[in-house]
């Protein structure tokens, strides 16, 4: 028997170790897409902090508001709201929700201005802030 033989595992150690391998690359894929997802949300963020002019913190917020209230899941919003920041184009459900959060932290938010590139006028005028 050579030493590499003599060094592996056999039996219930040889399950365990199996099982503590594949619990390890679960453990990797989740925080290879955390890592993704982090990123979805930071760009989002940015987008928020230039329509709104409202702090980094108060946009992680509002991003959760808005997942919470809509059902969605947060990186999804994210995503929702980087395509926003660039097409101008955002669910009507999700743009209530988020022009109601943005009021709600941003006295001076008005929708439609500093709204995105591009972004559709009517849709943008949806709604406005009421204080």
């Amino acid at each position: 028997m050579t030493f590499d033989q003599a060094r592996q595992p056999a039996g219930p150690e040889l399950e365990e170790a199996q099982a503590r391998v594949a619990e390890l690359e679960r453990e990797v894929a989740q925080l290879k897409e955390a890592v993704v997802s982090h990123a979805d949300v930071d760009r989002a963020i940015g987008v928020l902090i230039g329509v709104a002019g409202i702090s980094p913190a108060d946009a992680f917020d509002v991003l959760r508001e808005v997942s919470q209230r809509t059902n969605i899941k947060l990186r999804r919003v994210a995503l929702l709201t980087v395509r926003w920041g660039q097409s101008g184009v955002l669910p009507v459900k999700v743009r209530t929700e988020l022009y109601r959060q943005l009021c709600a932290r941003n006295e001076v938010f008005e929708p439609g201005r500093g709204r995105p590139a591009g972004a559709r006028t009517r849709a943008s005028r949806a709604g406005t802030c009421t204080r």
